[in-house]
Formats: structure tokens, sequence, C-alpha cells
């Protein structure tokens, strides 16, 4: 069943460091739509992405987790911000010039990320370890192929290093323990 809504009292905390092992690599361009297909989704048990609604994404990604138990979850959408000394939002890093999470396309990205978390952490087994890093698809210009953009994330996640994030910079949730690290993707 999906969107739990009964109070767990022992639920996951999503982990940022990324650890050596066996850890399954899960990439989604996360989308956010009503009714359209808009996420992207590849992942160590199958072959081609595929592209799914919202709400059947979280249930693909869940019952990924459930079967896999360590995983490295990446996602094409903001998983931390930064707040400059006045209290504004502001980029976190070099990466973000010109494109800043708190604007256009980054605030829907925030807010599917905030959503999908919250119910992925409701439904995952307590027992799974999962890994949370985020993807910055460098070359979006506008509406892009969600399953394509999933395969470039997935295909470069572990030859990518991270970038230099702004100190201060704070996870989105507070169960995500620590800053999720953030990779460039150029196309």
């Amino acid at each position: 069943m999906l969107y739990n809504n009964s109070p767990t009292i022992d639920m996951i905390t999503f982990e940022t460091k990324i650890l050596p092992g066996n850890f399954s690599l899960i990439a989604i361009d996360l989308g956010y739509s009503r009714e359209t297909a808009t996420c992207g989704l590849m992942h160590d048990g199958i072959d081609v992405p595929i592209v799914l609604t919202f709400g059947d994404a979280i249930i693909h990604v869940k019952e990924c987790i459930n079967k896999k138990r360590f995983c490295i979850l990446v996602m094409e959408a903001v998983l931390s911000t930064f707040h400059n000394l006045k209290g504004n939002p502001d980029i976190r890093g070099d990466f973000e010039k010109g494109r800043g999470w708190y604007y256009g396309p980054g605030v829907i990205t925030l807010a599917s990320a905030l959503r999908f978390l919250k119910v992925l952490r409701n439904e995952v087994s307590k027992d799974a370890r999962v890994i949370l890093s985020e993807a910055f698809l460098s070359f979006k210009k506008g509406r892009s192929n969600h399953s394509k953009d999933a395969k470039i994330i997935y295909d470069q996640f572990r030859k990518t290093q991270p970038e230099i994030i702004r100190e201060g910079t704070e996870p989105i949730l507070e169960f995500i323990s620590g800053v999720p690290s953030v990779r460039v993707f150029n196309e």
C-alpha cells in the first residue's frame, strides 16, 4: 500500500556520505505533474530507463529499495538550500551560477523532492540504507527527455566528482543526515 499514514516510530534516515561497498544505484530525473509521466528512472534492476508518473515513481523506487536494501538514490532535484546573511536564498556553489535552485525549474524540483522523500520515508523498510545524492544536469534549458536524463545520471554517476558546496548549505528535510553531494552532468 502506498501512502501509509500510520505513525511509525522507526523510520529510516536518509544518509549522504557515499561509502565504499556494494550499493545499488537508482537514478531519477524527478518530475512533478498531475497526470503526465514526467519521472525518468534507471536502476541496477533494469536494462532500459523508464518514464513514470510521480506516484508510480515513488512506488517503483520503494520496491527497488526494499528489494536491494543498500542503495544510492541520485535525484535530479534540489536536495539542499543555502541562504545568505540577509536570510535570502542564494546559490550553493559555482555550479549553480545562472541556474539557482530558488527560481524556475529548481523550485519545482524542490517541491517534488520534499513530497517524494516524505512519502518514501514512510514506505521503505526501516532496515534499508539509502544514501542520497543530487544530480544537476547543466545542459538542460527547458523540457527534456526524462528517460534519457535518468540514463545519463546512472551511467556517469560513479565517474563524476562531487561539486564544492558553500558552507552553511542545509538539507531540505530534517531526516536527511548531512548535505547531499551534488554532481554536475553534461549531455
